[in-house]
């Protein structure tokens, strides 16, 4: 039978954070922070279209009429980036149903881990290449294999909410 207590532990500092930005701009250099703030820029649009579609039908001018729920995580950009940061591109995330941004996080950091040649492999071999077709012939592929990926992250993302047989599962 459980009998009744009391956790203690030590005290937990709470905003104790001094930002220094020299330092970070050092740490992590301004590559990696302009694509941190690249990264938060495409979570929150991403979930902001989803808004628009839920809430006026639209987003951009293309119509459509999603009647699913749309668990938002809109300013919540940073946490989802910054748990990224640091992951590789084998370890797990484990999310709830405001994953959208965790999810985009992960994979666009994956995406600057992974070299060219293992991203075409597994844009390739992911349902037979199928997403991969999609995204070439329908929005392209920028400039380099990594702006593809991200194409193509982004594509199977949405076709998934959207329930398409393409999308990610």
């Amino acid at each position: 039978m459980r009998t009744r207590s009391t956790l203690q532990g030590p005290e937990i500092p709470i905003n104790a954070y001094v930002s220094n930005p020299k330092a970070e701009a050092s740490k992590y250099g301004a590559e990696t922070l302009v694509h941190i703030f690249r990264d938060m820029v495409f979570i929150r649009e991403f979930e902001t279209m989803l808004d628009r579609i839920k809430k006026e039908g639209a987003y951009e001018g293309i119509e459509y009429n999603h009647k699913g729920p749309a668990h938002l995580s809109i300013g919540q950009e940073a946490a989802a980036v910054g748990q990224s940061l640091n992951l590789t591109p084998n370890d797990f995330i484990f999310g709830s149903h405001r994953s959208h941004g965790e999810i985009l996080a992960k994979s666009l950091s994956a995406i600057e881990q992974l070299s060219e040649d293992e991203l075409m492999q597994i844009m390739e071999s992911y349902m037979g290449g199928r997403p991969l077709r999609i995204v070439e012939k329908h929005i392209g592929g920028g400039e380099t294999v990594r702006d593809l990926a991200i194409n193509y992250l982004l594509y199977g993302t949405l076709a998934e909410i959207f329930g398409r047989e393409a999308g990610f599962n």
